[in-house]
């Protein structure tokens, strides 16, 4: 059966809502207004949050680079520092799609060591976004621990 089927595991809506809340409240300790996106595997919103005073379009940064690091299973400043500064060729060629945006501030969401979504943030300093990011997935991860995921 495996031969002709494969199962795909997404987020839920449940536990994207519930790390998002995360998110929210560390963009608040830190005071930025951001935008926060939570897609599942194929890339689809599940959930998102414009913070009040956020730039308008923030949440398509947070888009960009939430579909970023669910695609790859990577954040995306680990695949800056680890495989994009050393090649040319191949970031002009990511940075030529308008669907990515290869910025620090994107966090993939996994089970059982696969991801099944990915956070992105957007609007603050880079810095920031990704500490946002990462209380997502890190409440992400809480969540599938209390489940019994891996």
């Amino acid at each position: 059966m495996e031969n002709v089927v494969r199962v795909q595991h997404h987020v839920t809506y449940e536990a994207a809502a519930e790390s998002l809340a995360a998110g929210i409240a560390k963009a608040r300790e830190l005071g930025v207004r951001a935008g926060i996106v939570v897609v599942d595997s194929f890339g689809e919103i599940v959930a998102a949050a414009k913070l009040d005073g956020a730039n308008p379009k923030a949440w398509r940064g947070g888009l960009g680079k939430a579909l970023f690091a669910s695609g790859l299973g990577v954040p995306t400043e680990d695949f800056i520092e680890k495989r994009l500064k050393s090649d040319d060729v191949l970031y002009r060629a990511l940075s030529s799609n308008p669907d990515t945006f290869i910025v620090p501030g994107g966090f993939p969401l996994r089970y059982d060591g696969k991801p099944v979504g990915g956070v992105g943030v957007s609007g603050g300093h880079y810095t920031d976004d990704s500490k946002v990011a990462k209380a997502v997935a890190d409440r992400y991860a809480e969540l599938v621990a209390q489940a019994g995921g891996g």
